[in-house]
């Protein structure tokens, strides 16, 4: 089915709980309907957003009793509309998709029932791990993370038009994002060397979050805060990219965003033992590549698959000293857009 948003602006005054609820329901980074499974049942997906109109398109699965679905799911269930049809392809509101198993409706988004003692939770080190509402709340604030210009136009390395997502954006501040924070602690507590907790943070990315094919299915490049990674549970390499530079963030851990053709990994600055020969050279200082992608993968020593995916470097970022992305040949930066692509 598709997902639906109209128009650009709220009518209503909606509550901090609602505002946080309808931006993780809508945002592509958890497009796959894990957030609305997670708030409130594994029966009810979300669909689509009118912001002209102010109306939320969910389906539920037939299983679950309506009136149990508008005790979870709305303030008042005199306040829904559902869809003329209960089988085969419906149309309901621009919305278009087989309802076979399902009933679909709407509702006013200030009707949304939002349930601030919330919990989420996510596996890490084969244990769940727990993050609240509130705290989900406050993740939508933006000096939690870098915030850069989005969007790096790349049009001059290729000549033609190509633009490409600004990974470093959305990595999170040392101490500032409490859920990534408290995981970079929980994983490295008791390891001393900035290495053995390079290499734990890593073994987390790796093994607890599954690849994603995301961006294939949507053809288009789905970027994911790092919480959201966590939450999601799966993510492609930028995605996973992304969790990995924020929590070596947390540990004041020296690295260096690394951009290839289609790919992107991490180099980690550090006294590691290289024998598989992936390093980078960056103004004079080695990074050790860290893949993200390839399972139980560890710093100087792992190998890869298709080692021709890192054998040209193309770009490299620094967060830490700014936003610019840089050419890895002639060390030129590249401009920012004016437009998003996420």
């Amino acid at each position: 089915m598709l997902y639906l948003a109209i128009g650009c602006n709220q009518k209503r005054k909606l509550t901090k709980a609602q505002q946080t609820a309808i931006h993780y329901l809508y945002r592509p980074a958890l497009i796959t309907d894990t957030f609305s499974r997670l708030m409130w049942h594994h029966a009810i997906d979300f669909r689509g957003y009118d912001t002209e109109k102010e109306l939320l398109y969910f389906i539920v699965q037939k299983n679950l009793d309506k009136s149990a679905m508008l005790q979870l799911l709305t303030l008042d269930s005199a306040y829904i509309e559902y869809a003329p049809c209960d089988s085969g392809i419906c149309e309901f509101g621009g919305m278009r998709g087989v309802i076979d198993g399902y009933y679909a409706f709407r509702i006013p988004s200030h009707n949304l029932k939002v349930d601030t003692n919330k919990v989420l939770s996510y596996v890490a080190d084969s244990a769940k791990q727990f993050v609240s509402f509130v705290a989900l709340m406050n993740e939508n604030d933006t000096t939690l993370y870098y915030n850069f210009p989005k969007t790096v136009d790349l049009t001059p390395y290729f000549g033609r038009e190509v633009y490409a997502t600004n990974i470093g954006a959305y990595i999170s501040k040392k101490g500032r994002d409490i859920v990534i924070h408290q995981l970079a602690e929980k994983l490295t507590q008791g390891l001393q060397t900035k290495e053995e907790k390079a290499q734990a943070l890593l073994r987390f990315v790796t093994n607890q979050i599954t690849y994603s094919y995301e961006d294939l299915w949507y053809e288009t490049e789905i970027a994911k805060r790092a919480h959201e990674v966590l939450l999601s549970g799966d993510g492609d390499c930028s995605a996973k990219t992304t969790l990995y530079a924020s929590l070596l963030e947390q540990c004041d851990i020296p690295y260096c965003l690394l951009y290839y053709k289609n790919h992107v990994n991490v180099g980690v600055q550090g006294k590691f033992e290289v024998t598989n020969g992936y390093i980078q050279v960056i103004h004079n200082i080695k990074y050790a590549v860290a893949e993200t992608t390839v399972e139980n993968f560890i710093i100087g020593k792992s190998s890869i698959e298709n080692v021709s995916i890192i054998s040209k470097l193309q770009f490299y970022q620094q967060p830490r000293l700014g936003a610019t992305i840089f050419n890895a040949i002639t060390n030129e930066p590249f401009q920012f857009a004016n437009f998003d692509i996420e």
